[in-house]
């Protein structure tokens, strides 16, 4: 195939190959296609070595040189090609790319981020495909650091490029940073610039960096941004802007300096200020201004046997089964020998929930024991203690050990929603549902309390109930307040969080947000739990529900999905099944398994009226009967299943799926727990579930993924 010497060259430097100098040998650029498509990476690797040997200026070549050492994983030549690349040609997009890569793949994110900056200014319109590969694994490896917002920025720019064919990466990190309840909304959106005053003289300097940043050329519009703010210093629209810059460098330290400048600007409303000081907090993998300090306590003792009776016998030490010592086990060959709850108040004298809340002991610190190492002594060690428990804990050990000196130092730091995060302990509860529900009041009756009341650095280490009469520190509360109302664990098991939290710091309740028509789809994520649906349509609130789960809004999604059930949908054909979208949420998010289940079976009902399948209910019931223990429940769940949708393959394989998760079968559909069956004759065998006995075990179809309809069939008591 002859070659189109007018055709852009492949090595990335944008000329044409007439003009380029890699004209004298891309000649074998066919043969290397042809041996990659054919998945001869290896020959294609050694083939590249020869023609960089014959013609040492093939740019070309290294270029597919570095992405097949990228997909082999060769990273240490990856480097070398990287290098030799970038000496041939400093400014090449996809040598700056590779050499990103080689700096990611050693752990050097911030090099790795200044390089691709690089890359992107140096492209054209059109940014290669390599480029926006590794823009993508760049935003994992950011993610993956607690550097929230810079991943998403990168992750948006793959999955937005108009023709790019790899943008699942892209769209798995937006969407695993989505969905994750345990990120703030404020990390769900990314910061947008600022509007420029209208009568400014330095306008057009700011709309030309504003138009660099839109074409990805950051260096440029930051130098531009730069000399803007020595003009205007405080300026909104231009802090906006270089907080923009900030974003793309990955520099979260400056992101922290550019977001409390922005919250100060007094140009901007009291909400917006108070939201890019909380976003302050969430932009980088500490949170130090809003952090909770953790204490260890460690002292040597003589007899770990005498140790050990002396805390079982002290009512404030409840000590924790074998397993708990499994699981602090992990994976080091030497572990605890004893463990025990320290609590907060004495636990009562009768097994179960108490009546009076005020009786539940909370566990303050975890107490592990262990004995004699080659280079240590037997000890004990205190973890998990805050700072303001500290002498607490100090006062029962001093009471349980007499005589015992227990060293002191810094665990690390919490974000300040933890506290939040209620352990009960000392309590003997086998009712799973009960000890659920005591969760849940538990934390309706303390956690705005805990939280209102733990001392921060934000507050100059006073807490908010104690800063609530200081104007001069309002902003600092209402940024607490943001930043807590961007956490959904919280706000998704007391919907009047907030507001609570609001009264005692002294601050406005935030006002609610009436959207109308479409306008719901403009308002970001950190905005959601303060819609107020009442006035809007059907479609709108789908959307809604839809929206919440993408992001975890529990609030609104709630909200919205009782909107929808009160709403007469019978006769609006496919929307009728809407609702059981929000009864599907509705399960999802409900704070106990009982909960769930009465809205599980709210949902089987109204499908069955609407003659909907059933099935996604029906499995979705198979986990929620298991997590309650009620094994009947489950017989008559699963039995359902088979009856129904037996020669649905697509069901009964994700009922095996389910079976097999639960560690209750083996692939070939055998029971865990029981001895093989015999094989299976031709004319039966199927799946074991709980209390079914030794049935015979059929081979799994496509592998075990998925039984063939009419071939297999699954087998539960009370069907022979």
């Amino acid at each position: 195939m002859s070659i189109d010497t007018y055709a852009i060259c492949p090595c990335g430097s944008g000329k044409k190959i007439k003009f380029c100098k890699c004209k004298d040998s891309v000649h074998e650029l066919d043969q290397v296609s042809t041996m990659i498509e054919g998945g001869q990476l290896v020959p294609a690797l050694d083939r590249l070595a020869s023609i960089l040997d014959q013609h040492p200026d093939a740019a070309w070549a290294l270029a597919i040189r570095g992405r097949l050492l990228m997909d082999l994983r060769e990273y240490g030549a990856l480097t070398e090609n990287a290098e030799r690349f970038s000496r041939l040609q400093p400014a090449n997009p996809l040598a700056l790319t590779q050499s990103a890569a080689a700096a990611m793949f050693s752990q050097d994110l911030g090099r790795a981020t200044e390089l691709m900056l690089e890359a992107l200014t140096e492209s054209a319109q059109n940014v290669d495909s390599f480029v926006l590969d590794v823009a993508s694994l760049l935003a994992y490896g950011l993610a993956g650091n607690g550097i929230l917002l810079t991943a998403r920025i990168y992750a948006t720019l793959a999955f937005v490029s108009e023709g790019y064919e790899g943008a699942n990466m892209a769209a798995n990190v937006l969407q695993q940073i989505n969905r994750d309840p345990s990120v703030n909304l404020l990390a769900k959106v990314l910061p947008q610039m600022q509007s420029r005053p209208d009568d400014v003289d330095w306008a057009e300097r700011f709309d030309e960096a504003s138009l660099l940043l839109a074409n990805n050329k950051i260096a440029l519009a930051e130098n531009k941004l730069e000399s803007l703010q020595r003009i205007a210093p405080s300026q909104p629209a231009v802090l906006s802007g270089l907080l923009t810059c900030a974003l793309w460098r990955g520099d979260y330290e400056k992101q922290i300096s550019l977001l409390t400048k922005l919250s100060e600007c007094e140009d901007l409303s009291a909400d917006e200020r108070a939201r890019y000081l909380a976003t302050s907090f969430v932009v980088g993998p500490d949170s130090e201004p809003i952090s909770v300090e953790k204490r260890s306590l460690t002292a040597e003792v003589e007899s770990l046997d005498e140790t050990t009776l002396s805390l079982s016998s002290h009512s404030r030490f409840a000590d924790l089964p074998p397993e708990f010592l499994q699981q602090l086990k992990g994976e080091s060959e030497i572990g605890p020998r004893a463990a025990f709850q320290l609590l907060d108040r004495e636990p009562p004298t009768t097994d179960g929930v108490p009546s009076d809340l005020d009786q539940v002991p909370e566990s303050i610190g975890l107490v592990t024991l262990y004995g004699r190492e080659t280079d240590r002594a037997a000890r004990v060690e205190v973890v998990g203690v805050t700072a303001a428990n500290e002498q607490t804990a100090r006062e029962q050990l001093g009471l349980a050990l007499p005589g015992l000196h227990f060293n002191s130092e810094r665990e690390g730091a919490l974000p300040l929603h933890y506290e939040a995060m209620i352990q009960p302990g000392g309590l003997k509860i086998t009712d799973a549902q009960a000890f659920d529900t005591l969760q849940q009041d538990l934390f309706l009756s303390r956690s705005v309390a805990k939280l209102s009341e733990t001392a921060i650095p934000l507050l100059n280490n006073q807490s908010l109930k104690d800063t609530a009469g200081d104007d001069s520190s309002w902003l600092a509360r209402a940024a607490v307040i943001r930043y807590l109302e961007g956490e959904d664990s919280l706000i998704a098991r007391d919907e009047r969080f907030v507001e609570q939290l609001c009264e005692i710091g002294n601050r406005p309740a935030p006002e609610a947000i009436r959207p109308e028509g479409d306008d719901v789809e403009s308002i970001p994520s950190y905005d959601l739990n303060r819609i107020d649906p009442s006035g809007i349509d059907a479609e709108n609130l789908i959307y809604l529900v839809q929206r919440a789960q993408q992001v975890s809004a529990t609030k609104i999604g709630r909200q919205a999905s009782r909107k929808l059930l009160q709403m007469d949908l019978s006769n609006q054909g496919e929307i009728a099944g809407a609702k059981l979208v929000a009864y599907s949420y509705l399960m999802q998010a409900a704070t106990s398994t009982a909960e769930a289940i009465e809205n599980l079976e709210a949902a089987k009902e109204y499908a069955k009226t609407q003659a909907i399948s059933n099935a996604s209910l029906l499995l979705a019931e198979v986990p929620l009967r298991l997590r309650s223990g009620d094994s009947e429940k489950f017989q008559e769940c699963v039995q359902t299943i088979a009856r129904e949708h037996g020669q649905d393959p697509e069901v009964m394989g994700r009922l095996q799926q389910l079976l097999m998760q639960f560690g209750l079968i083996r692939p070939d559909g055998s029971p865990a727990q029981a001895p093989r069956g015999p094989a299976a004759d031709s004319g039966g065998g199927g799946l074991w579930t709980p209390g079914g006995g030794e049935a015979p075990a059929a081979p799994p179809a496509g592998g075990g993924a998925q039984p063939s309809a009419g071939s297999s069939k699954l087998w539960v008591p009370g069907m022979d």
